[in-house]
Order: C-alpha cells, then structure tokens, then sequence
C-alpha cells in the first residue's frame, strides 16, 4: 500500500525556498528518504541541485 506525505521546506537554501510544498508516495507509512523527497522536487517543481544533500530541513507530514 502507498502512503502520501505532505514535505515542506523548513529553511531557505538556494532555490529550496521556506514554505515551498511538494507530496511524495511512498511504500511504507514511515517517513521518505531525503533522496525521496530531493526527487519530487526535481519531478513537481523542476528544482534540481548539484549536492547529495542540500542544507535545508524538511517537515514530513502524513496525508490522510
């Protein structure tokens, strides 16, 4: 079964800006990885970045 989370950019860093929104489907109810998330903003939003891991937090919320 896929599970939907609402991801929330924390804090601004480059072109991830605080507030910006993207969903992620995941497999299981836990939350999604990093690359997860890294990679519906690049499929949603088109924003891509060069680093393994940007200088930012996200808050992961379930959907119900």
């Amino acid at each position: 079964m896929a599970y939907a989370f609402k991801v929330t950019v924390k804090n601004s860093y480059g072109k991830y800006v605080k507030g910006l929104t993207v969903q992620v489907v995941h497999a299981s109810c836990s939350a999604p990885t990093t690359k997860e998330i890294l990679q519906a903003f690049k499929d949603q939003l088109g924003i891509d970045i060069n680093t393994a891991t940007p200088n930012t937090t996200f808050m992961v919320e379930k959907l119900k």
